[in-house]
């Protein structure tokens, strides 16, 4: 019973964050890929993670910014894409992730050898 109403709170609580992030915010749009990203108390779906990471990347997200890179980097349902994973990382940077730099970073020096 427990599990079932936590789940019901979770998706219940999705759906609040989705018309929030529909009507622009950001911080939602990123807590919405989180959540799809890892299927926590919602069904797990990389595409919709991806979206809504990218919206809130494109409105100034370093952390959305940041897990696009990780996703691209390593394939999270999608085909691995260095190029990819380079321009999240550095959108990341831009806007001083500090995790994202260093991945950033340590990802270019990879490529480079």
């Amino acid at each position: 019973m427990l599990l079932f109403a936590f789940k019901s709170f979770a998706q219940s609580d999705a759906k609040s964050h989705e018309m929030a992030c529909n009507d622009g915010v950001i911080f939602s749009c990123s807590l919405l890929g989180s959540l799809y990203q890892w299927g926590d108390g919602i069904p797990q779906d990389h595409a919709k993670a991806i979206s809504y990471y990218e919206k809130a990347c494109d409105g100034g997200s370093s952390y959305s910014c940041l897990m696009l890179g990780s996703i691209y980097e390593y394939g999270e349902g999608v085909p691995k894409s260095n190029i990819q994973a380079l321009k999240f990382l550095e959108m990341a940077c831009e806007l001083e992730e500090k995790q994202g730099c260093k991945a950033y970073s340590r990802l270019n020096k990879k490529l480079d050898r």
